[in-house]
């Protein structure tokens, strides 16, 4: 559960550094260096790390991307997808959704105790 807590957490990172670099647009080109720039100094994948979370993000549908050879170093060409440029919003409605069950399911056990109390009242 914590490494997938770690990777949504990561995949989390990179997706705010991307919308960063994005400016706006939909695609871009993006070095690992400038991706790295953007996200918190613990949270810096390695180069081959980085490379896994483009993978799930392009496996999950939020980017498309080539990775290329520029002047020697290695680049990034991305194209963000609808879901990928939405994906903070989604993610905000998720937490919402979840927060609501919870207040939901804190109800029913509410009424339940109440419920119960009251039958315990009426019959003793």
């Amino acid at each position: 559960m914590a490494n997938g807590m770690l990777r949504r957490v990561r995949e989390r990172e990179v997706m705010r550094a991307l919308l960063t670099l994005s400016a706006g647009k939909e695609r871009f080109l993006a070095s690992p260096k400038e991706i790295a720039a953007l996200m918190p100094p613990k949270k810096t994948p390695a180069e081959e790390e980085l490379e896994k979370e483009l993978a799930a993000l392009a496996e999950n549908g939020y980017v498309d991307y080539v990775a290329t050879d520029r002047k020697g170093e290695r680049t990034y060409v991305l194209e963000l997808s609808r879901k990928g440029a939405d994906y903070f919003r989604e993610e905000r409605d998720s937490r919402r959704r979840f927060a609501l069950r919870i207040a939901v399911a804190a109800l029913c056990g509410a009424a339940s105790a109440l419920a119960g109390f009251l039958l315990k009242l009426l019959f003793s």
